[in-house]
């Protein structure tokens, strides 16, 4: 019986692969006190699998809120999904998620720490999961920065899978104003089945203060 239902858990966790994000769509930079930020995000994942012809589609809503000192703050999202195979879309469902992110090196290193709750179907609870994830951001001109992250999944549920992700994208925009951001990212189980995702959000931000970067190229030499 145990056996039996770790087989079924981790099928499970493959089909709802594109439910697991390797794209944080973020940079490192946290919210302070007195500022809000948000973001609406649109995703689709492609199983990587030759053999298996699906993919799943995600629209994701997400702010973000002032904790401690403007060196922490803390995500509050949810998402919904559909699934789409040879007769269309189907497999509709949702998830709420939460966690802090912590600023290890302002505006360039970040740890986040969230977890999230998964639906499918008929809203019957499908899995639950914390992904700690490392972002590092990297300016390159005024208007443009890189953005790089590192995933680790582990679920409540009773399953050894361990998967991990790898995401780039950029940030197009101003601090403080309206931020485009595609990204690109990676799935990979390690039982096989990898998991492409790709997709683009729109964050608005509140005007941010100097970063790192800012300072050392104000700093006389």
């Amino acid at each position: 019986m145990k056996k039996s239902f770790r087989i079924y858990l981790l099928f499970l966790l493959n089909s709802l692969s594109g439910c697991l994000t390797s794209t944080p769509f973020q940079s490192a930079r946290v919210v302070e006190p007195g500022q809000q930020s948000g973001s609406i995000s649109l995703q689709k994942s492609i199983d990587a699998d030759e053999d298996k012809d699906y993919s799943w589609y995600m629209m994701e809503f997400s702010g973000r809120f002032p904790v401690y000192k403007g060196r922490v703050d803390f995500m509050l999202g949810g998402a919904i999904m559909a699934q789409q195979d040879d007769e269309g879309l189907g497999g509709l469902g949702g998830m709420f998620g939460l966690g802090p992110k912590f600023e290890i090196f302002q505006d360039i290193l970040a740890i986040e720490v969230p977890a999230r709750v998964m639906f499918a179907g008929e809203a019957t609870l499908q899995s639950t999961h914390f992904y700690p994830r490392a972002i590092l951001s990297l300016p390159v001109a005024e208007l443009l920065e890189i953005n790089l992250s590192h995933t680790r999944y582990y679920f409540l549920n009773e399953t050894t899978s361990h998967p991990y992700a790898f995401a780039a994208g950029l940030a197009i925009g101003r601090r403080g104003g309206h931020i485009v951001r595609p990204e690109v990212g990676i799935l990979i189980f390690p039982e096989g089945n990898d998991v492409l995702q790709f997709g683009i959000a729109y964050t608005p931000e509140a005007p941010a203060r100097p970063s790192t970067w800012e300072n050392v190229r104000e700093t006389p030499h």
